[in-house]
This record gives C-alpha cells, structure tokens and sequence, in this order.
C-alpha cells in the first residue's frame, strides 16, 4: 500500500471513531482511534480522539498518556491541551488543570470548551 492510500485509511478509521463518539459508542470509538493510530501513530488528533475515548470510558490514566502523546506530536494542539486540563481536572489535579487550560486558550483564546473549562476549574 502507498503512503497516501495508508493516510486516507486512518482519517477513515479517525471519523468514523469521532462518528462512534458521538453515538456514545465509546468502547467501539476506541478501537477504531486504535485501528487510525496503528496506520499512522504520527497523527496528534487521533491519538487525541483516542485519548477522548478513553476519558469516557473513565480510563483518565490511560486518556491523560494519550493526550500527552499527542502534544508531544504537536504542542500546539489545542484540542489535546484541553483534554489534558479536563482528565487533570477529573484527577483532582486543580493547578496542573489550570495551566493547560491556560496553554489551550494562549494558543487559541476563542477555543470555547477550554473557555468553559476555565471556568469550572478557576470555581473549585
């Protein structure tokens, strides 16, 4: 298989995870993030959605790994910084929480889930 045909198969594999999300499929959404990972492990949205996945499945641990691994491919994905402050904030994790939160909104301060996010956290 050619890379761009490997490439297309994971964005495949990465909406239809996101499409099994939103049907709160979860434990389906995870193995189809899984399947898009395992063609290309270089995308930081997939690890994020699988990531997401996880913090459904109330796997923080797990979700808070996968989010971190998708900032080390891209710091500067927002979505993922915002992950981040979510699961640390189901983790107890309050300052760590913050700070995310904070790096999502520098870097995109119209990002409403990360304004949001601020919010409750900055009302603990």
């Amino acid at each position: 298989m050619n890379k761009d045909t490997v490439k297309q198969q994971a964005e495949f594999w990465l909406n239809y995870s996101q499409q099994l999300s939103t049907a709160i499929r979860y434990v389906e959404a995870l193995a189809a993030a899984e399947r898009a990972i395992a063609l290309d492990d270089t995308s930081a949205e997939a690890w994020y959605v699988k990531g997401t996945c996880l913090a459904m499945l109330a796997r923080y641990n797990n979700a808070l790994n996968d989010f971190e691994h998708a900032l080390r491919l891209d710091a500067q994905y927002v979505p993922a910084w915002d992950g981040k402050a979510w699961v640390l904030g189901i983790l107890g994790q309050k300052a760590e929480a913050l700070a995310a939160v904070n790096m999502a909104l520098r870097l995109d301060p119209e990002y409403f889930e990360a304004q949001r996010r601020k919010k409750r956290l900055e009302a603990l």
